[in-house]
């Protein structure tokens, strides 16, 4: 006997399971985002200010484009990430190189 996946049945034809793609690469993008905003040269040049909302945007962004293609549980990932991400920072940094 054949195993029939969800989307292979004959009496029921669904399209195929699609995965949120598009959630992941902004969620990458937010991560390679927080990871370029310390002083790694130590120069001292503070960073805009705008930067910092970047994470936030693209996993917002990401949580918008999960739940277009109905992954609400991704969504619900991709906008806890693009919050928790500066926090880790924030905690990161501190706990490294002392408050």
């Amino acid at each position: 006997m054949k195993d029939m996946s969800f989307a292979d049945h004959a009496d029921n034809p669904a399209p195929r399971a699609t995965r949120p793609v598009a959630t992941w690469v902004l969620m990458l993008l937010a991560a390679v985002v927080v990871l370029l905003l310390p002083d790694w040269a130590g120069t001292g040049s503070p960073r805009p200010i705008w930067v910092f909302a970047l994470p936030i945007l693209f996993g917002l962004t990401g949580a918008a484009l999960a739940l277009k293609s109905r992954h609400p549980w991704w969504a619900a990932a991709s906008a806890l990430w693009g919050f928790v991400l500066i926090q880790v920072l924030v905690v990161a940094i501190t706990l490294i190189s002392g408050p």
